[in-house]
């Protein structure tokens, strides 16, 4: 899942700092592509706060771990694979990581329409958060440079790209700005064409199945 997915499905109200765990595995990776959080399941830490920001992240991994054996995701990211192979464009590189990202993107999009206020919530829960339990509690998982990881995360939440999410062609973009990060190419036009036909196929059917999903991530 993605950022506005952990959050929604998952946050609790009356503890900002489990939030936090909900989104930091994925956070920590964008500002710091190295970074990698393993959740530590046996340790009793000796503060709340980064307790709770344990829990969230183990609370993130197991999510992940539902989501992706959903139906429903294996089903639309198939669809989405099935439809780049079919048009005959053998440059749209990795169409499995672009079909996997784009529903994720669109489960966010969605979330969104339906939430017109998470967006802000998401960021003014982040906002909230004393930066050094951050830090403290990704020293465990091997930060090593705190101010790049301060400075990118400056750049973050400047950006606010999840208030974005009001479009297809919005979704499009950041799932090639993502595609970029990892290597890829840009996309080209017909491409961009390609994928907003396939968003307006696969999206209703999302949406149609979020009462599953809530189910799948008890």
């Amino acid at each position: 899942m993605n950022y506005l997915s952990h959050f929604y499905f998952d946050r609790v109200d009356d503890n900002k700092y489990y939030n936090l765990g909900l989104i930091l595995p994925d956070l920590a990776r964008a500002h710091i592509p190295k970074l990698r959080i393993n959740p530590y399941r046996n340790i009793e830490f000796t503060t709340e706060e980064i307790g709770s920001i344990n829990r969230g992240c183990n609370r993130h991994f197991a999510s992940d771990r539902k989501f992706h054996n959903w139906s429903t995701f294996v089903k639309l990211s198939q669809e989405a694979i099935d439809s780049i192979r079919e048009s005959g464009d053998k440059d749209l590189d990795r169409d499995y990581f672009i079909s996997h990202i784009l529903v994720e993107i669109l489960l966010d999009k969605i979330l969104l329409d339906k939430n017109p206020s998470l967006a802000d919530e998401f960021y003014a829960m982040i906002d909230s958060i004393e930066m050094d339990w951050i830090l403290k509690y990704l020293r465990y998982s091997g930060l090593q440079d705190d101010e790049l990881f301060k400075g990118n995360h400056r750049r973050f939440m400047k950006a606010a790209f999840l208030k974005k999410y009001t479009s297809i062609e919005n979704a499009i973009d950041m799932l090639e700005k993502v595609a970029i990060r990892a290597s890829l190419k840009e996309f080209t036009e017909g491409q961009k064409e390609l994928l907003t036909e396939i968003s307006e196929a696969i999206e209703p059917q999302l949406e149609r199945s979020l009462g599953e999903l809530e189910i799948q991530l008890l």
